[in-house]
């Protein structure tokens, strides 16, 4: 916490998270992939150890936040810990994908972009126990999806995570606009 609590919201967010928010452990292994690949493991695993649960698993949301908020000081710096978080979070479709709940589910990530979207909806029911995305058809090159009761980082986790699910089919103009900081919407235009 000394490490993060000065240069993001981790101390006030933590105590609104209820218990029952969880995440499945697949996106720890994200965050410990991506800071591996980063050259960062060993600072990281300094604070967390080598344990992880299965990947199958649930954990609070709280403990991501921490480890990901972490993660994201040691890769980019504390003081750009949500760039750092960013960057880690731009993997999240990916390494989904490969998992084995991610290959029963979807095989392969769709090119056009409404299924892409549906497909990540998909996912999200499967992976978090909280919090709900809508997503809204405003024109044939424009969708929004409506954040609710979303406990990570709007701003970083969830805009990287956005932007590393949509750049790949060449859709850049990706946008995450808060409401507060449980709430808000991600704009894609293509």
């Amino acid at each position: 916490m000394e490490l993060i609590a000065p240069h993001c919201d981790i101390v006030e967010r933590l105590p609104l998270i209820p218990p029952s928010a969880q995440v499945r452990a697949i996106f720890l292994r994200n965050v410990e992939l991506q800071v591996a690949r980063l050259g960062q493991l060993e600072a990281y695993k300094s604070y967390f150890g080598d344990e992880l649960p299965p990947a199958h698993a649930f954990c609070h949301v709280g403990d991501y936040l921490v480890r990901v908020a972490c993660a994201g000081a040691l890769v980019a710096s504390p003081e750009r810990l949500h760039e750092g978080v960013f960057r880690i979070a731009k993997s999240n479709a990916s390494t989904f994908v490969e998992s084995l709940l991610g290959r029963v589910m979807l095989r392969a990530l769709s090119t056009d972009p409404w299924k892409l979207m549906e497909q990540g909806l998909a996912a999200r029911r499967q992976s978090f126990t909280y919090g709900h995305w809508d997503m809204v058809r405003h024109n044939d090159r424009f969708m929004e999806v409506v954040h609710r009761s979303e406990y990570v980082w709007l701003e970083s986790e969830v805009a990287g995570a956005a932007c590393g699910t949509f750049e790949p089919i060449g859709i850049t103009d990706v946008r995450t606009v808060l409401v507060d900081r449980f709430n808000g919407s991600t704009l894609i235009r293509w």
